[in-house]
């Protein structure tokens, strides 16, 4: 990210809302494969992938369910994790939800990559900041893999 231009404000990154790389690495070397794909020594039955339609609300409900700093960090954890893969669950057991900035939903949310070869991104507007979301399209559904927040500033 470039440095803010002489007089202007940069964007404002909220502090550890969300796991370090280190702890949501799910490159190849890192988790062994990459999210959606098996290299287990066994017949795998093709699976069909999941619609793209049905990614926005996985998006939906990961959403409102992260901003909620107002949870215990377990209940918090448990209304999360629905919704992720198996390794962004456990990076997620980081994060300590009084420090999520954002309180909740305020817009729907808009693909900035569409669903589409078994990857989606997505922005959410919140009261606080724009959340992104990354899914992966693992076993016929669709689950969040990671996301980031900015800020909003002003």
């Amino acid at each position: 990210m470039n440095a803010a231009e002489p007089g202007t404000a940069a964007p404002h990154r909220s502090g550890p809302v969300y796991p370090t790389a280190a702890a949501a690495d799910t490159s190849p070397s890192a988790a062994g494969e990459r999210p959606g794909t098996d290299d287990h020594d066994h017949e795998s039955v093709p699976v069909k992938p999941p619609p793209a339609a049905q990614a926005a609300p996985v998006v939906v409900a990961f959403a409102a369910a992260w901003a909620r700093p107002d949870l215990p960090a377990d209940a918090w954890w448990r209304g999360v994790t629905p919704m992720c893969d198996d390794g962004f669950a456990r990076a997620l057991r980081t994060v300590d939800p009084a420090r999520v900035p954002a309180t909740r939903v305020t817009g729907r949310p808009v693909a900035t990559q569409g669903p589409a070869g078994g990857a989606a991104v997505y922005e959410v507007a919140t009261d606080a900041g724009t959340l992104t979301v990354a899914l992966a399209a693992v076993d016929g559904r669709w689950v969040v893999t990671g996301n980031d927040f900015v800020r909003a500033v002003g």
